[in-house]
């Protein structure tokens, strides 16, 4: 009798003490724990500075005299405005030279005129390549806004196309 007592004890506590000896944890999701690398950094260079274009001067017609450039798109989507936008900066890049660097950003406001350009590293001959189109056409687009990389080792050659 002592022996089916003994049996019944060891049955009856042996699967607690199995559970407290035996005990692992896993963390398996990825919550944030405030590790560094987890949130990428910011850096804010306090954005790009606008140029004083002369777009808004009466140099050039108003926005509603203005033509339709080749700024439209698709019959489902008739604002060209991004590829529009690289063409010019790419064709004004290689007409210079292929001298300037940095970033360029442009928005155009409701009218579908652009009335903002800022750049990183402006020259002279860019700015006026890029005015010369912006100024003088609208496009069938409202606000919107597009950012160009030309680049940070520009030195006046242009690469073979």
């Amino acid at each position: 009798m002592i022996a089916l007592r003994m049996a019944f004890l060891a049955c009856a506590l042996l699967p607690p003490l199995a559970f407290v000896a035996c005990s692992r944890h896993a963390d398996i999701r990825d919550e944030q724990d405030g590790a560094p690398l987890e949130i990428p950094p910011n850096f804010d260079a306090g954005g790009i500075p606008e140029l004083d274009s002369g777009l808004g001067s009466d140099a050039y017609p108003l926005c509603n005299d203005r033509p339709i450039g080749a700024c439209v798109g698709s019959n489902d989507f008739l604002c060209g405005f991004d590829k529009w936008f690289a063409s010019v900066a790419a064709s004004c890049q290689t007409s210079t030279g292929c001298k300037t660097n940095g970033w360029l950003e442009v928005k155009m406001a409701e009218d579908g005129c652009v009335n903002y350009i800022g750049m990183e590293e402006p020259n002279d001959e860019i700015v006026a390549c890029l005015v010369a189109e912006f100024g003088a056409v609208r496009c069938p687009c409202s606000t919107v806004a597009g950012s160009y990389y030309f680049g940070e080792d520009n030195m006046g050659t242009c690469p073979a196309p």
